[in-house]
């Protein structure tokens, strides 16, 4: 939080700069007033509210007591004041963010944005854990959690109908799922959360659903399901035990068996930044598993490959396969200028919102697996696991990674690409297996072409080479699998080997083979080896270790211009919350906060500065990225101590950045320019420093 607040949902957290602790009977004056804001209480309600088994002149001092060291707090936040008037006291929320009130304007609104809104804000019930020994307290505190909670359950009401009615599956199940765990015998939100399974092609889900539903209902209150849920019920077993009739045999079929007969799935699209990302979904398994793939793709036309549609039926034998052309590739939108890798994680958290998916398995094969690590150390919350098949964490060669290939082996490998663009491909790199298959060459070929053009594919593939993400693998703290071939050619096995050292109790198959690609010559090895992993690794629970970018900030000459500072307080405080960032610490002319995408902080970091610079104030900055200890919105650990240590070596005016946060911002446009390194204990060797080209701008 940033500012002064009060929240009582979900349990009562009142917080500010250095505000002083208050007791548990203090606590629930401000609630209850909080409740009835500017509206003046007497004494003896209040006495008798919360100190009733006391004796009457010990009850006033114990209210005395209270009011007092509220009001101390108050002061200290900066927000809110009482108003005592003789026998009365009231409590303004002035300058305090009350999330009640918000909550309840919201809930109120007809706008599906702004009931979405209000259920962000609806943490939960109203001081969930609170309780107190005072049966008038109690007995107002139940009235007021049930009508907040009733307003709470309306709004879900509101949205699974809209979201239904508006053709929104992925929406309808958020929606439906979080009504059931407040009312979990609502048959109507069963249905609905059923056939919003059924619209994603989750058939087993909304089969699951219904158990669910029937399992509740019996046990709760002794009934069956009603006709039309059963109905339901069996429409969709029905539909599922349907199967369609094959296709008669053809000349397509080679001899592995593999089909060239295969039915496209139809193609959705997700906006993210503005962008449109494409995906497709298939299969109906228990597991979520999105595929990134490296380089270049394109979903519909890899369904012409009888071996990659082979590997794609056979992942969604378990899984629910979600596959996705990347920012510029593909069937998603072109000539987008080159991505970032937090971009096209956020891409990949669009996809899986979109479809509903709460917690995946991230496959991520070359180029797409780097992303993958980033998005499994900053999201471990909605990871289920991590697969990472011909892999690398550092895209060029250098003295502490000898295995990738140096500068000028990537501009030959480059030259080739230019020059053979377009004819029969040379796969004896990809898949030196399949070289004699001319179908296999002539279809990678047209597979290559209409993922992008030989510019933007030039382009991409320098791109993959910038890429370094070594630093984050020891925030990847999910179930994870490294499969490698040994003979591959574009990545060497030693590559595979480092991740598996560098991954905290990564489990790591090696196995006989050259090709790179995931429908080579090893292709049913590789997903025996995902589906025995995955179907082991579901019940993993996700770490309170989180990956983080972390911003320190300080305005200079803070004495003079204190009051210039304040005046811009709620300038500074939106465009953090814009840039998704959290303030958590604040020390005199300093403050801390934390993002989830390192260009949005710098971008964050720049706006502010200039905006601040206007008005005569210098501000320097310093960010770097690592792994914390997450305790509710409380961040500690090395990743925050060492952005404060940098913010030292920042002159008036500069970012600095750390050599960790320039890797992960390859594509983002901006320029660093190299400034020294830094000592610290904790870290292996010097941590080395950049300064951000102030050209640029947000």
């Amino acid at each position: 939080m940033t500012g002064p607040y009060l929240h009582l949902l979900g349990g009562f957290d009142f917080a500010g700069a250095a505000v002083p602790a208050i007791s548990r009977k203090a606590r629930a004056m401000v609630a209850y007033l909080a409740l009835q804001s500017g509206h003046s209480q007497s004494r003896e309600k209040l006495a008798t509210l919360l100190w009733g088994i006391n004796s009457e002149a010990q009850a006033r001092m114990s209210l005395r007591q209270a009011v007092s060291s509220v009001r101390k707090a108050m002061q200290a936040c900066g927000g809110g004041r009482f108003l005592t008037d003789g026998d009365s006291v009231a409590l303004h929320l002035d300058g305090l963010d009350f999330d009640v009130a918000r909550f309840e304007a919201l809930a109120a609104s007809p706008a599906p944005e702004d009931l979405e809104l209000a259920l962000n804000v609806y943490r939960g019930d109203l001081l969930d854990g609170f309780g107190l020994k005072e049966e008038p307290f109690e007995d107002w505190l139940r009235i007021e959690r049930e009508r907040l909670r009733a307003l709470a359950v309306a709004a879900l009401d509101r949205l699974v109908a809209h979201y239904a009615a508006t053709n929104d599956p992925a929406a309808c199940v958020r929606a439906a799922t979080r009504l059931l765990a407040m009312e979990p015998l609502r048959e109507d939100v069963h249905r609905a959360l059923m056939r919003a399974y059924a619209a994603q092609g989750r058939t087993n889900l909304a089969l699951k659903q219904y158990e669910h539903c029937r399992t509740a209902l019996q046990r709760d209150l002794k009934l069956q399901p009603e006709p039309e849920t059963r109905q339901l019920f069996e429409t969709l077993r029905t539909r599922r035990t349907i199967a369609p009739a094959r296709p008669p045999t053809t000349d397509a079929d080679d001899a592995s068996g593999f089909s060239h007969q295969l039915a496209r799935p139809p193609t959705h699209y997700v906006k993210s930044a503005g962008i449109n990302i494409a995906y497709q979904v298939t299969g109906d398994g228990p597991v979520d598993l999105i595929h990134v793939p490296g380089w270049v793709s394109n979903l519909d036309h890899a369904w012409a490959s009888p071996r990659l549609s082979h590997v794609h039926r056979r992942l969604g034998t378990f899984s629910r396969l979600i596959r996705m052309d990347k920012r510029g590739t593909g069937l998603s939108d072109r000539n987008v200028g080159l991505p970032t890798l937090e971009e096209r994680m956020e891409d990949v958290r669009a996809v899986l919102d979109a479809v509903g998916s709460k917690r995946t398995v991230l496959l991520g094969t070359s180029e797409g697996g780097p992303m993958c690590m980033l998005f499994a150390a900053t999201y471990p919350e909605r990871t289920a696991a991590l697969v990472l098949n011909g892999a690398y964490a550092r895209g060029r060669w250098s003295k502490d990674y000898p295995w990738a290939k140096t500068s000028e082996q990537v501009e030959e490998d480059l030259t080739l690409v230019e020059r053979e663009w377009g004819a029969a491909a040379d796969m004896s790199n990809a898949a030196p297996s399949l070289m004699s298959d001319t179908f296999e060459t002539e279809w990678f070929a047209a597979y290559l072409r209409n993922s992008a053009s030989p510019a933007d594919a030039i382009a991409l593939w320098r791109w993959g080479t910038e890429i370094d993400v070594r630093d984050i693998l020891p925030a990847i703290h999910v179930p994870t699998l490294i499969v490698q071939a040994t003979g591959d050619r574009w990545v060497k096995r030693e590559e595979g080997r480092y991740l598996a050292t560098h991954i905290e109790g990564a489990r790591y198959v090696e196995f006989a083979g050259r090709d790179h690609v995931i429908w080579g010559e090893n292709s049913d090895r590789l997903v025996d080896e995902i589906q025995a992993f995955v179907t082991g690794a579901l019940p993993a629970a996700p770490n309170e270790r989180v990956l983080v970018s972390v911003l320190s900030m300080a305005f200079d000459r803070p004495t003079s211009a204190k009051d210039r500072i304040e005046r811009h307080e709620e300038e500074i405080r939106g465009q953090l919350l814009a840039a998704g960032g959290r303030e958590i610490k604040r020390s005199g002319s300093r403050l801390v906060a934390v993002f989830q995408r390192p260009t949005r902080l710098i971008q964050c970091a720049i706006a502010i500065r200039h905006r601040l610079g206007q008005s005569g104030l210098d501000v320097r900055s310093a960010v770097h990225i690592g792994e914390c200890e997450q305790r509710g919105d409380d961040f500690s650990g090395i990743a925050v101590e060492l952005s404060w240590r940098l913010l030292d070596h920042a002159r008036p005016g500069e970012i600095i950045v750390s050599r960790t946060v320039r890797d992960l911002v390859v594509g983002s446009g901006l320029t660093f320019e190299e400034r020294g390194e830094m000592q610290a204990s904790g870290l292996p060797g010097a941590l080395q420093f950049f300064s951000v080209d102030g050209t640029h701008s947000a």
